[in-house]
């Protein structure tokens, strides 16, 4: 009996010091270190985040022939200057026409103009909760580098000039009131290159008092010189183009320090990167701040050492696998991964993030297609919507988030806290083709079906992203799926008979009459015990 007293005391005493240890642990700026990282579970339950792209770029509101939110880039490029067919032309044309020469009325005069008069951050977070999302990303700064924060670090930010508020801090309050995570998106890394052509044209660029705003880049002599060949396609400009401007220590500094008080001030769930940070020169920083989000994290109470509950969302390979959460523009994973990640996509189609009177939004069907595409991948779907420069929501974004609130409230069942199953779907001919822009466009047919589960795995959810023809289903990925077990089917939504059973083809579900929700149709089957494993 003493004995096992003793190793019972033994036993609990290294579990407190492991759990001590464990609890006073830090990150270091070293990947092996930072691969020490599990995404949340929030995050993973979450599956849809709302996000905006809204700034100093809302103001003249003008894409061209890309986007609107990079005007401050295309306003100052001259023509053959940029690639794809001269795609800034258009802007630096619009703009001398609209507001004049660039170096008489430079990026930095639009600030005043940008005023967000009608913001309000109450109504930003209701919509969120509204259309269905569990967190709210809020941009920090986009490639412009003005600060949508009360930054101690530069004047050029929303407190100091144009709307005279500290956006940033307005919204994480009322998104945290309403019991969502909140996240900050911060595109400054590339702040040096942005406005390389304000740079190489010597327009406002080069006059020390706005260097905080456009960047102190080191610009190759020859830059100049760059123009575009005859015919001359995009993937032979822009390797001749590519180093025209490098980072200066100060570029790197600024972005590691604005980035760290950022994440100091607000405490954000997640943190959303964009490029801009490729470059080897960028490593030591990168990891300085993994280190920096997940430690102040920790401290704060979030997590732990090895779980700060905490995304950092990188792309590419600007982060070492496995260190934080990868993200896809308009894209995504072709198959169930092994880690969390992530797709961010907006409203509008094309290039365009920002926005643009009268330019259309996509349909909401293709929204909820998309986002059971990629949560059957193990994905979280973070879509951004477009403000006037006011504050204001188009109409027709705020019916997209009506619509896909009311979707989410008779399907969200088979959406949140769901894991995928051990295959995704079946897949359509139509999915996944690409436009003349080469983005994917997500267009489904009856074949399109795609599975969740629930954590417990007694429960399947198969969605058919199309209504079936003569509400009959035929499922080829779960033509070995065995329904000895099975407890109960049902289609969600509608109180009809559901009928099941395995064919020739297929997996067979004959369905009752289509439910008066509109879009992606859930069939829900409970299993006595673990769903079976389709081999």
């Amino acid at each position: 009996m003493k004995n096992f007293s003793y190793l019972f005391i033994l036993f609990v005493s290294i579990s407190i010091i492991s759990s001590a240890q464990t609890n006073s642990e830090k990150y270091k700026p070293e990947w092996e270190s930072l691969q020490n990282y599990e995404a949340p579970e929030w995050y993973e339950d979450a599956k849809l985040g709302f996000w905006v792209h809204w700034g100093v770029y809302s103001v003249p509101a003008f894409k061209g022939n890309h986007a609107a939110e990079w005007y401050g880039r295309w306003m100052y490029s001259q023509k053959d200057q940029s690639s794809r067919n001269n795609q800034g032309l258009a802007t630096h044309l619009h703009h001398n026409e609209t507001y004049g020469p660039p170096e008489t009325f430079g990026y930095k005069d639009f600030i005043p103009m940008f005023k967000a008069e009608n913001f309000n951050a109450d109504e930003w977070a209701d919509l969120c909760v509204q259309g269905g999302a569990k967190f709210f990303t809020m941009m920090g700064a986009h490639h412009d580098s003005f600060c949508l924060w009360d930054t101690k670090l530069s004047k050029w930010n929303s407190v100091n000039m144009g709307p005279k508020r500290d956006l940033v801090g307005e919204i994480e309050k009322a998104v945290r009131k309403r019991g969502l995570k909140f996240g900050v998106s911060n595109h400054t890394a590339w702040n040096y290159a942005f406005f390389q052509w304000n740079h190489i044209n010597r327009y406002d660029a080069t006059n020390p008092e706005y260097q905080d705003l456009y960047g102190n880049p080191i610009v190759q002599k020859s830059a100049d010189t760059v123009r575009i060949y005859d015919g001359e396609e995009r993937k032979t400009w822009i390797p001749r183009s590519r180093g025209l401007v490098k980072p200066s220590e100060r570029d790197m500094n600024r972005w590691l320090a604005r980035t760290e008080e950022l994440a100091d001030m607000y405490k954000p769930d997640l943190y959303y990167f964009d490029w801009g940070f490729k470059l080897p020169v960028w490593e030591s920083r990168k990891k300085e701040f993994g280190a920096f989000y997940y430690n102040n994290a920790i401290e704060a109470g979030k997590g732990k050492y090895g779980n700060p509950n905490v995304v950092l969302n990188y792309k590419s390979k600007f982060y070492a696998e496995g260190s934080a959460v990868r993200d896809f523009e308009r894209g995504g994973m072709n198959d169930i991964a092994k880690m969390v990640w992530q797709t961010d996509d907006c409203v509008y189609d094309d290039h365009n993030w920002g926005f643009v009177e009268g330019t259309p939004i996509k349909p909401t069907n293709m929204i909820v297609d998309q986002l059971m595409d990629i949560i059957s991948k193990r994905g979280v779907l973070m879509l951004s919507f477009a403000p006037r420069p006011d504050g204001t929501f188009p109409e027709e974004q705020k019916t997209m988030m009506y619509e896909l609130g009311a979707w989410l409230k008779i399907c969200g069942e088979a959406v949140y806290k769901t894991r995928p199953y051990e295959v995704f779907g079946d897949v359509g001919e139509k999915w996944g083709e690409k436009n003349e822009t080469g983005h994917k466009i997500y267009t489904a047919t009856t074949k399109d079906v795609r599975f969740t589960r629930n954590k417990k795995n007694t429960i399947l959810y198969i969605t058919s992203l199309k209504w079936p023809e003569n509400c009959k289903l035929i499922i080829k990925s779960l033509s070995n799926l065995d329904l000895k077990t099975l407890k109960s089917i049902k289609l969600i939504g509608e109180k009809g008979r559901v009928k099941i059973k395995q064919t020739v083809e297929g997996l067979e579900i004959s369905l009752p009459k289509k439910p008066t929700y509109k879009y992606a149709y859930p069939i829900r089957l409970e299993f006595k015990g673990q769903i079976p494993f389709v081999k």
